[in-house]
């Protein structure tokens, strides 16, 4: 049987640092070989000593303490990847649903100003033109039938819709793409 370290080994603060300065380089690489991060493998590194400084004095290690600290360090390593697996996981799904909100958002957006601009012109429009074209894409009324309710000829009913439409055409060029 391997010798049992009881937990006197690190009670006080002075044992504690001579284990911290005796093992911490392994630990952080260790640490380190498995993150490719200094900054992360130092905050793992330190982590895994202050839950051993937290339980001292309930911790009791079988066999050599570098084996325990490199042990502990490539548990540390498990959690840290499947901790990192399950954030990108989370922001893969996230990102794509907050993204198409916020484009969903601004067409949404896009659209009501671009409606409330071309309704403004729309009403701009000259008598004839406005009512045939009103006529024509809001009660979606055939040339024919817009003819005979205002009796009024096909090509005049063509006419006035193809100079509203130029009207339209030449304000709404910013929104063409």
């Amino acid at each position: 049987m391997r010798p049992v370290i009881a937990p006197l080994l690190i009670q006080t603060d002075k044992s504690f640092e001579e284990l911290y300065h005796l093992h911490w380089e392994k630990v952080l690489a260790v640490c380190y070989q498995g993150t490719r991060d200094l900054a992360q493998a130092e905050d793992l590194m330190h982590e895994i000593f202050q839950s051993l400084w937290e339980r001292r004095t309930e911790l009791c290690v079988e066999g050599p303490v570098a084996n325990y600290l490199v042990r502990a360090a490539k548990l540390k390593l498990l959690a840290y990847h499947r901790d990192s697996a399950n954030r990108r996981q989370i922001f893969d799904q996230v990102i794509p649903q907050k993204a198409g909100f916020e484009e969903t958002t601004q067409r949404q957006v896009d659209y009501h100003l671009l409606s409330e601009h071309v309704n403004e012109l729309v009403a701009d429009l000259p008598h004839p033109c406005r009512d045939i074209f009103m006529m024509s894409r809001q009660k979606g009324m055939s040339n024919k039938a817009i003819a005979a309710s205002l009796a009024l000829s096909e090509k005049t009913v063509e006419y006035h819709l193809t100079r509203a439409l130029r009207f339209l055409g030449k304000h709404l060029s910013e929104y063409q793409h």
